[in-house]
């Protein structure tokens, strides 16, 4: 049967008696659920929402210490349909005029403000409960003051990998507003919360936070800091053994005269000449009857890792003139 044979079909049995009947009772079931609907939403429902905090007014001279939560956790009760409307349209914003609440140094927004406006941004809808319930923002007006930014850090690199001068922090500096009432205290820095990160194997840039006195405020409150790191190659050369803390009157001789050394060096230094050490044979180390001197590694550069001498001590002979 092709489908205009359902078709007929189909317009067949709605024509029929209890076609009609099935049709009828649907009808009825659509108009119950519009009238539901309507009704439902005509009455009081209770909904909890968050509505974004919006500082509105703010003079260019005027920098806020305390900017307030993102949003107020808001318990409204109000008709269904605003409070749908609210829902699927997000909620409105609370905006709070400066020139409105400015007061002593500080926003200030009782329980009572904070519910008028919310009142306001949702249409009249009744305000249960608003939280926070007040709101205290100080402020300033003074310029602040330019700080160094201290990093606070302990961080490691991968085995045959290293960490190639200091980290850079940028900004290294950042402004420091002070609430009205808040006095500079002395010798203040401003610090990182601690970064700790280890077997770092390549270059990392890290967004840290800045720890500040209470009733201040810095600006911007964060920095971005880049530890550099770099793979270790493997190198050897050859040393001159130094006779140190040799009497005047004395000649120490060693052998051999020169000593091998191995090391691991960042790839960057590898041609330089900065991976200079000293190889050193101390003679007040020397033992009565002893044939051999310690030899010690001084001055090694602070990149190179895994210095180490082919041999720990050498043969020597004492001339005295």
């Amino acid at each position: 049967m092709n489908v205009g044979g359902y078709i007929e079909k189909a317009l067949a049995a709605l024509r029929s008696p209890r076609g009609r009947d099935a049709l009828m009772f649907l009808l009825f079931v659509f108009i119950s659920t519009i009238l539901w609907a309507v009704l439902s939403l005509n009455e009081d429902v209770q909904r909890d929402i968050r509505m974004p905090l919006k500082i509105t007014h703010i003079p260019d001279s005027v920098t806020l210490i305390n900017r307030g939560p993102e949003a107020l956790s808001v318990s409204l009760r109000g008709k269904g349909t605003q409070i749908i409307k609210m829902s699927a349209g997000g909620a409105p914003d609370l905006n709070v005029d400066f020139r409105a609440y400015r007061s002593n140094g500080a926003i200030r927004l009782s329980n009572a403000d904070l519910k008028a406006l919310v009142r306001n941004a949702t249409g009249g809808s009744q305000v249960i409960v608003v939280y926070p319930d007040s709101l205290i923002l100080p402020y300033t007006t003074h310029s602040g003051y330019r700080l160094p930014v201290r990093l606070d850090y302990k961080v490691t690199a991968a085995p045959q990998s290293a960490l190639v001068g200091m980290p850079h922090v940028q900004p290294d500096s950042v402004d420091l507003f002070l609430a009205t009432n808040v006095k500079l205290p002395d010798n203040i820095s401003i610090s990182t919360e601690p970064v700790r990160m280890t077997a770092l194997q390549s270059s990392t840039t890290r967004r840290v936070k800045l720890i500040v006195p209470p009733g201040t405020r810095a600006i911007p409150d964060s920095v971005d800091v880049v530890f550099n790191v770099e793979p270790m190659i493997f190198k050897s050369r050859k040393v001159v053994i130094e006779p140190v803390n040799v009497p005047g009157n004395i000649k120490l001789i060693t052998f051999p005269a020169q000593i091998d050394a191995f090391f691991m060096v960042p790839t960057s230094a590898y041609s330089r000449s900065a991976t200079n050490f000293r190889v050193v044979a101390d003679f007040r180390s020397i033992k009565p009857g002893a044939k051999m001197v310690r030899l010690n590694l001084v001055d090694v550069a602070p990149q190179l890792k895994n210095v180490q001498l082919s041999a720990d001590s050498a043969e020597y002979i004492i001339e005295r003139h």
